[in-house]
């Protein structure tokens, strides 16, 4: 009984400490998917030593803006939310038409430089969580993180690696009509001449099951999302 007394004071105690932690992983990721990180050095921020450890609450607030789209892709005009405190994982246990989906926009001196949007599904053991992030045409992969999971190390857990992420910068996720073509692993290396390699990446041997699950969350999450990149798209 008093074990469990301290724990639970304890828990109380860092509940705020802990719910910091989880933001600035939130944000750190945010920011390595849209490429403002590099070995944890923030890039863009006029204020923070680019040879010293990011501030990446100062480098997120300077360089990243927030908003809510609904499921048909209309910008939800409500001052009194907070996007990076809605959990995609809890939206999606709603009915279609009340889920509401946050979009994170890097911007450079007011101009968009890339959207991000959170991705969410299952591996071979566990639930990967992570982050995509498009070029401002809305097409082209700007970078992807996979911060959260509980696969295979050495295996499935590759997935966080960067030799794995880098595959799908500069991929694509229409085809040559317009229409949603979600980046897909491969078994084996991507085959450079093929029409279709423009929407693949490397598979990682072993973890078959970790990528298909990797497959399936992207697609969804492309999915979900389309509707607002779409309307975008038409307004240029």
């Amino acid at each position: 009984m008093i074990a469990a007394l301290i724990l639970s004071i304890a828990s109380q105690a860092l509940k705020e400490r802990q719910q910091l932690n989880v933001e600035i992983d939130m944000k750190r990721n945010i920011l390595s998917a849209v490429e403002l990180l590099k070995n944890d050095a923030c890039m863009g921020s006029s204020d923070v030593d680019k040879d010293a450890p990011c501030d990446i609450s100062c480098c997120y607030k300077k360089n990243i803006s927030s908003f809510l789209v609904d499921y048909q892709g209309n910008v939800i005009k409500d001052d009194s939310l907070v996007p990076e405190r809605v959990s995609i994982e809890v939206e999606l246990d709603k009915p279609e038409k009340d889920r509401q989906y946050p979009v994170f926009v890097r911007k450079e001196k007011g101009i968009v430089n890339a959207y991000c949007i959170p991705i969410i599904g299952k591996g071979l053991w566990s639930t990967l969580y992570g982050y995509l992030a498009l070029e401002t045409d809305l097409v082209t992969v700007k970078g992807v993180t996979f911060y959260k999971h509980g696969e295979t190390p050495g295996l499935g857990a590759e997935i966080e690696k960067s030799w794995f992420l880098n595959n799908y910068k500069g991929k694509k996720i229409l085809d040559a009509e317009g229409a949603l073509y979600p980046i897909r692993t491969v078994k084996g290396a991507v085959l450079k001449t093929s029409p279709t390699a423009i929407h693949e990446v490397d598979g990682i041997s072993g973890a078959t099951l970790t990528c298909n699950g990797v497959n399936d969350l992207i697609k969804a999450g492309l999915e979900r999302y389309e509707p607002y990149f779409n309307a975008t798209r038409r307004k240029r």
